[in-house]
């Protein structure tokens, strides 16, 4: 079963041997919804059966962005990067799993992601190397993007793109909180305030904080995150070529 982006706001894919699989496509934008079949995200692609494989060739996938660092062994672990039919490209965008619970233990949460994704988002180098990958994948074409849980560094990279292209604050961090609770939980969650009483002692609080403080961030500093590109030297073509694949 495939939940189609829709009214419903579902975009959870089905696809059982992924982790944390999920579409780009389907969020309000004031140029109208972002386009489904162009963007996916996930966490570890290390168990991908062929039957989910092949489903996801049919589905349009076509490249495949593996944002983890040498450290974690991208080439050996990641089945796409011996995968002829596909493009895969390994960007590193932070030195380490930051959901690794190891570490996570260790610090204070709120903290230590904040800072972890600040730093990520202060490699401008590998950003931009990032986005003019992204943007070369042909219009029609779906690309996916993953590290070793689908949270983190997929996430800030989630962030980016959605902000792009014009999606609002709320729902790029719903699309962040997906990762840690169903959907409607989120959506209520987010719009009403009212955290589910099975959430009340997850972390789903703490990383709604999290999110929405690095977003802000972005925003006190740049203005935008279309000029926070701009100051990582992402030129307008690019920027334009990414929001055609988004919207058009």
């Amino acid at each position: 079963e495939v939940h189609v982006p829709g009214a419903d706001g579902v975009r959870i894919l089905d696809v059982p041997s992924v982790m944390n699989l999920r579409e780009l496509g389907g969020y309000e934008t004031p140029d109208g919804p972002t386009r489904a079949h162009r963007f996916l995200r996930c966490g570890s692609t290390r168990c991908v059966t062929q039957h989910d494989r092949t489903f996801l060739r049919e589905y349009g996938l076509t490249h495949v962005l593996d944002l983890r660092s040498s450290s974690e062994s991208p080439a050996l672990t990641c089945p796409y990067a011996r995968d002829r039919s596909v493009v895969w490209k390994n960007i590193p965008l932070f030195g380490h799993n930051l959901s690794d619970p190891a570490l996570v233990s260790a610090q204070k949460t709120l903290d230590y992601l904040a800072g972890g994704y600040l730093s990520m988002l202060g490699n401008h180098y590998d950003v931009r190397h990032i986005l003019n990958f992204l943007a070369s994948v042909p219009q029609d074409e779906c690309v996916l993007f993953h590290c070793a849980a689908g949270m983190d560094r997929t996430g800030v990279l989630s962030m980016l793109l959605l902000g792009l292209a014009g999606v609002s604050r709320n729902d790029i961090v719903k699309d962040y909180l997906y990762s840690f609770a169903p959907v409607r939980e989120v959506d209520q969650f987010v719009d009403n305030g009212e955290l589910a009483p099975e959430l009340a002692t997850s972390r789903l609080s703490g990383r709604f904080a999290t999110i929405g403080r690095v977003y802000d961030a972005v925003i006190d500093a740049y203005g935008s995150v279309a000029e926070y590109a701009r100051a990582c030297e992402v030129t307008d073509g690019v920027l334009d070529r990414l929001r055609l694949r988004l919207l058009g």
